[in-house]
């Protein structure tokens, strides 16, 4: 009599086996955990980077129906190690996701550290390089919950940072590491093209700025006015490319006038800036053929207040006005009653009044030097004759 067998084959499998997941700091990051099995009766759980499994849904991290775990507003202390674990009663597989959350250069990044104890623990931070960090300073700052600002992050800042719980019954220690998400270039603070100009003088030196950053660091070379190019760094003749990324050119001639090009280039993009070079044969600095210094009264008849500033220099100096309480008033800027008109640097105070009072310096600068020009702006009075006849 023939007969058959039945042969019932299950399986599972889950992929990808590992892969590595780059977030930005407050982006929503999805990992997926894709299956497949002949069981449909089939579990799948994630286990955090503090190996803990998670079990429903928080307001940080939710589970979706197909298995995919999601981050909301994911921040540096969600980077590690994410393990999605599959069961069914034919076995169990396993797959690793290795997350990095990071910030751009620029942007701010907060490390959490909440600890808890009796009595309560305080916090300190430890940098990369093994010193203590202040509670607050230009670059950072440790909150009250623990967590530590760190501002305008920088390639500087990328490394391990050690927050220390400490109280009278011991302390803890956790690790945690910085690295910044990958970045196009930058060149002095610009994405993409940039130009500007500038003016040498004959024989003296000058010094064109290009500041590179982004990650992975860009590869950097200027290029002249004839199509020479010159890598970082570069020292040979008249012209250097020092490591900053800056062009030094030495005894400036006549024929140095051009466009000379910084290029920035990495994986992800590239910038470049033209700098627009003019040689001046002979410069001299700014200065004022009346006094520098004049007193003016200040009359309050609803007029108008005239400040020049009549300097001279070769080649025609550029003009700024600090008011007395700070403020700088570049040209064709006008600020409430200050108008500061464009070319010859005349500021005009419309309706001055007794608060207007105080030192006003007009600056004059070229690529030769600066010169300064001041008026004291000072409250007077309406000349009154006394008594109620001229009669005597």
């Amino acid at each position: 009599q023939p007969f058959c067998t039945l042969l019932f084959l299950f399986f599972l499998s889950i992929f990808p086996q590992f892969f590595s997941f780059m977030a930005l700091e407050g982006s929503k990051v999805c990992l997926e955990c894709s299956v497949i099995a002949s069981d449909p009766d089939v579990k799948v759980e994630w286990i955090l980077p503090d190996m803990s499994i998670l079990e429903g849904r928080t307001d940080k991290i939710q589970v979706s129906d197909i298995g995919e775990l999601i981050i909301l507003n994911a921040t540096l202390s969600d980077s590690g190690l994410y393990h999605c674990m599959v069961r069914s009663k034919t076995g169990m597989d396993l797959i690793k996701v290795s997350v990095k959350v990071g910030p751009n250069l620029g942007d701010s990044a907060r490390l959490s550290c909440q600890a808890t104890g009796e009595p309560t623990p305080r916090i300190m931070w430890i940098s990369p390089r093994n010193n203590a960090i202040p509670v607050l300073s230009d670059r950072f700052q440790i909150m009250d919950n623990g967590t530590l600002v760190i501002k305008k992050i920088t390639l500087t800042d990328e490394g391990k940072y050690v927050c220390v719980a400490q109280n009278s019954a011991g302390d803890d220690v956790k690790n945690m590491k910085l690295e910044v998400e990958s970045q196009e270039p930058f060149i002095n603070g610009i994405k993409g093209k940039s130009t500007t100009k500038v003016v040498a003088v004959s024989y003296q030196t000058a010094l064109l700025d290009c500041r590179v950053r982004g990650k992975p660091e860009p590869r950097v070379r200027w290029v002249n006015p004839y199509g020479q190019s010159f890598p970082i760094p570069y020292l040979g003749g008249r012209f250097q490319v020092h490591r900053n990324g800056s062009l030094e050119l030495r005894g400036v001639r006549k024929t140095d006038e051009g466009q000379y090009t910084c290029l920035a280039k990495n994986h992800l993009g590239e910038a470049s800036l033209v700098v627009d070079v003019d040689v001046a044969s002979l410069a001299e600095k700014p200065s004022f053929a009346v006094p520098n210094i004049e007193i003016l009264p200040i009359k309050q008849d609803n007029g108008e207040l005239i400040l020049e500033c009549p300097a001279r220099g070769k080649p025609n100096p550029d003009f700024a006005w600090l008011l007395p309480n700070g403020t700088m008033l570049l040209p064709g800027v006008k600020l409430q009653r200050f108008n500061h008109h464009l070319g010859n640097g005349t500021l005009r105070i419309s309706q001055p009044a007794a608060g207007d009072k105080g030192v006003y310096r007009c600056l004059a600068k070229n690529v030769a030097g600066q010169a300064e020009k001041r008026y004291a702006l000072e409250t007077g009075r309406k000349p009154v004759i006394r008594g109620s006849s001229g009669m005597e």
